[in-house]
């Protein structure tokens, strides 16, 4: 007998189960006589089978990636923990969707096997990096840093020397910016130094810097909205920066200009 048409399809792990092909063929003929007869289920299907070819070719993408960059194991992680049934219930449409493409923005720098055209982006590569870097770390509340905020000194020290350039403590506290710590990231660009801070509304804002590459133009700051991340970028004869945080142009403006300020005149 026909099943009716069911109205709580958002949360079905038979649907999810038929979407990931994961059904036997009987199972499977039972669903299909369902999803004629149920356009709200056939419409969710369309969609699962969509995020999930994502969420597969970002797992690929990012298991090929090198085995020396720092945070491939974490990468990995978080596209085999979206991939579960439990993630996928909870944030099946937008968010999820939105969380597919942060992955795959991932995969696109670090693992280098995606299907992602770089030089379509309107900001550089090493922005792209940056991006995916604030996505994954600077709304983690378990580790978010290498080093804490304490630890700044021998941060420092540490990222001065993988960078090859000599850094100043980049404090923004006259901006009502605290420093949470320190991170590197081994990327396809090359080694980057990401800076995580926060307001005193838990609001956080990534500031990542990288070494100048010989060759390249100096370039102004310049702004790219990413979802609803604002992004300000700009290279001067050693340092390569961009600041991203869900704020205003006007904010963006204020940490490059204290940044440039104090890292600038390094040597």
């Amino acid at each position: 007998m026909t099943r009716p048409p069911r109205s709580d399809t958002d949360f079905d792990p038979e649907l999810m189960a038929y979407a990931d092909g994961q059904l036997g063929p009987e199972e499977a003929a039972a669903v299909e006589a369902r999803l004629a007869e149920d356009p709200a289920a056939r419409d969710l299907v369309t969609a699962l089978s969509l995020q999930s070819a994502q969420i597969r070719a970002a797992a690929e993408a990012l298991d090929t990636a090198p085995v020396s960059l720092k945070t491939a194991a974490l990468e990995r992680e978080l596209a085999r923990s979206l991939a579960r049934e439990g993630w996928r219930a909870r944030l099946a449409g937008p968010g999820l969707r939105r969380i597919a493409a942060s992955v795959m923005l991932f995969a696109a720098g670090w693992g280098g096997h995606m299907a992602w055209d770089a030089t379509n982006t309107p900001y550089p590569g090493y922005v792209a990096e940056a991006l995916g870097a604030h996505q994954v770390f600077a709304q983690d509340v378990i580790r978010p840093v290498e080093f804490r905020a304490e630890a700044t000194e021998e941060a420092l020290d540490w990222v001065a020397a993988k960078l090859d350039r000599k850094l100043e403590h980049p404090a923004l506290d006259p901006l009502g910016l605290e420093l949470v710590g320190t991170r590197m990231l081994g990327t396809r660009e090359g080694p980057m130094a990401q800076f995580i801070y926060e307001d005193a509304d838990g609001h956080r804002l990534s500031l990542i810097v990288a070494p100048h590459p010989e060759g390249v133009r100096e370039a102004p700051l310049r702004y790219a909205s990413v979802d609803d991340l604002r992004v300000g970028y700009w290279r001067d004869a050693r340092l390569d920066y961009a600041v991203m945080a869900q704020t205003s142009e006007l904010q963006i403006e204020a940490v490059a200009q204290e940044v440039a300020s104090l890292m600038g005149n390094g040597s």
